[in-house]
């Protein structure tokens, strides 16, 4: 659930995984059935913040939840408590706890930037593979049982003691080390807490993410004698040592989670035209962006702004990386930062390297890129860099005319929030017909011809006559916009029309809920897996039924085989009698609805990621 949808004082409060999972075993059924039919009574109540606890009043009880001072976690079932008699096993205290978000020791390691400790940057000598232990499969397995069950009756019918179920496997994970697994079983329960509760943020498609990932990790730990780092995950990131000495800074962009940390991340490239990241993410509102942007960046023992940090060329000796490129920050590390010339940086070696083709080459190199099983993600996978001229506006987006694209493409707003200036800045650039800037983006995989404007650069602006329009920045910004943390003003702009009474962009749409474009075939496929998320396997048409047959024989005449096999095969389990014991091990060797979850799943990505790059590819041609 996202903190807009929790009583505001909660701030940045989180509850341990086990602990709810406690609650939700020690109370009545009679009280998870009262929770289950309103999860989000307690939103209602009276919440009150003192210096180390939140009090919540009922109306006749009052609930007390006591936290840790630095880690702001309720950890223990002594730090919570109602004035009712039926305490810790009340629904007062049962509903209040259930707001929190869940946390568990893994979570920093969970977000896109989070800023490492000193004693990141020591290299580290673990292995590649890991042995899986029977505590391992133990915990994989126990993870599969809970999924199934879940699948049995549907998110929408997931009460309390089925979340519990998750819960439990959850931190049984992470107690054996399955760190992204117990990661992704505690986002499933996130995902079926905001639905549940009616949620504005309810994302279906990611609570179907979640589950099929969970399913994918756990039975790699059942099937394989070994696993590697991208699969089992850890709680604190390995650094190792890099051969770069030198670093260019590429741009800076805000981070905004929904689990409640925001900050900013800087993008370096070195001289190979690998891109790593140093970032600054802390609990807190969006607006903490700004004041990351602004405040200082510890490197080493030298202090500097991401303002600076962002427009600055960096020499580094003793330099270490984790395998998500974030770089390692220790004491050992020595920093030198120093301004970057004055030259375009598309002249530079180390851009021309990395982004010295044609757009047309970029994308279809970041598309062609492999993803991985785990939650390791390469920082540069999907920006794109190239010259372009500003055409007007189109709905939530700004047209521009690439050097070496015949259509136009749409710049868009990458973060859509009142905190961050994405929106006023693109509103400005909009209003500019005929300015020339240099962009830098990252490619929105399933909207062909529309990129996520992060920075631009205006070198570009002085070239032609005194009659082009031009965007003259402050000179303490070096010719550059970080178009998520600086903000535009209507006199930086000359030979353009600027006016405020011109029509604004359109509301950004979110993109999660975006519709495909009309796939037929994976349409239906995911039509049917929704139907199973949300409402178990009682929803799902039957192989006799009509619907089912028309699906089959559609997808048939799409020549879409594997696919029609598929539905075929998750409509038999979900009338199964048993389809749960050929998921956990049992002898029936039929898959079950786990294992048909994830192979869907993985079939229309596979599907969906060829289908945009080809549509890119007609894009760009």
């Amino acid at each position: 659930m996202d903190d807009s949808d929790r009583p505001g004082v909660c701030g940045q409060l989180s509850v341990r995984a086990d602990l709810l999972a406690s609650l939700i075993d020690l109370a009545p059924s009679r009280v998870r059935k009262r929770l289950d039919k309103d999860p989000a009574i307690a939103h209602a109540w009276t919440w009150t913040a003192e210096a180390t606890c939140v009090t919540i009043s009922t109306g006749d009880e009052t609930v007390r939840l006591e936290w840790d001072a630095e880690s702001k976690r309720v950890t223990h079932l002594e730090q919570v408590s109602c004035s009712c008699l039926l305490s810790p096993k009340c629904f007062h205290l049962l509903a209040c706890v259930s707001c929190l978000p869940i946390e568990t020791d893994a979570a920093s390691s969970e977000h896109k930037a989070t800023p490492p400790r000193a004693s990141e940057s020591e290299p580290s000598d673990e292995p590649s593979m890991f042995e899986i232990t029977t505590a391992m499969r133990d915990a994989a397995g126990r993870s599969l049982d809970a999924i199934e069950l879940m699948l049995c009756s549907g998110a929408r019918r997931c009460g309390v003691v089925l979340q519990s179920a998750l819960l439990r496997a959850a931190h049984q994970c992470r107690a054996a080390g399955l760190i992204h697994l117990s990661s992704a079983l505690l986002s499933v329960v996130e995902g079926v807490v905001r639905l549940r509760a009616q949620s504005g943020n309810t994302d279906v498609s990611q609570l179907q993410i979640d589950l099929a990932r969970a399913v994918v990790i756990a039975r790699h730990v059942l099937r394989q004698p070994a696993a590697d780092l991208e699969t089992i995950g850890q709680v604190r990131r390995s650094f190792e040592p890099v051969d770069v000495s030198r670093l260019l800074s590429l741009l800076a962009e805000p981070i905004v989670t929904r689990s409640g940390y925001a900050g900013v991340c800087v993008y370096l490239m070195a001289d190979d035209g690998t891109i790593y990241q140093v970032s600054e993410v802390r609990p807190g509102e969006a607006d903490l962006a700004s004041q990351a942007y602004h405040g200082g960046i510890e490197l080493g023992g030298t202090m500097i702004s991401a303002f600076q940090l962002c427009r600055s060329s960096v020499d580094v000796q003793n330099m270490t990386a984790s395998p998500d490129r974030r770089l390692g920050r220790g004491s050992k590390t020595r920093w030198a930062v120093r301004k970057q010339t004055g030259r375009p940086i598309d002249e530079s070696p180390a851009w021309k390297k990395r982004c010295g083709r044609s757009l047309a080459d970029q994308v279809d190199q970041l598309l062609a890129a492999h993803e991985s099983v785990g939650a390791t993600t390469r920082a540069e996978t999907d920006f794109v860099a190239f010259r372009c001229q500003v055409l007007g506006r189109h709905e939530d987006a700004v047209l521009v005319k690439a050097d070496d694209v015949s259509r136009p493409l749409k710049l868009r707003i990458a973060l859509d929030t009142d905190q961050v200036p994405y929106r006023e800045n693109l509103e400005l650039l909009a209003r500019s017909p005929g300015l020339k800037v240099f962009v830098i983006g990252r490619v929105r995989r399933h909207q062909a011809g529309s990129i996520d404007a992060l920075a631009i650069h205006v070198e570009a602006c002085h070239d032609g006559s005194d009659d082009d329009p031009r965007l003259d920045l402050p000179e303490s910004w070096q010719n550059v916009c970080q178009l998520g943390l600086d903000r535009l003003e209507r006199h930086f702009f000359s030979q353009t029309d600027p006016e405020l009474g011109s029509p604004s962009l359109a509301a950004a749409v979110d993109s999660r809920r975006q519709t495909e474009p009309s796939i037929d075939g994976v349409a239906e496929l995911a039509r049917q897996q929704r139907t199973l998320v949300l409402g178990g396997r009682g929803s799902v048409a039957s192989p006799g039924s009509g619907g089912h047959r028309r699906m089959i024989r559609m997808l048939k005449r799409q020549l879409l085989p594997t696919a029609a096999r598929l539905a075929d095969a998750v409509a038999s389990a979900a009338v199964a009698i048993d389809s749960r014991a050929s998921d956990s091990g049992g002898e029936d060797d039929r898959p079950g609805l786990c294992d048909l979850l994830a192979a869907s799943d993985r079939y229309q990505n596979v599907f969906r990621a060829d289908y945009h790059r080809q549509a890119w590819n007609d894009w760009l041609s």
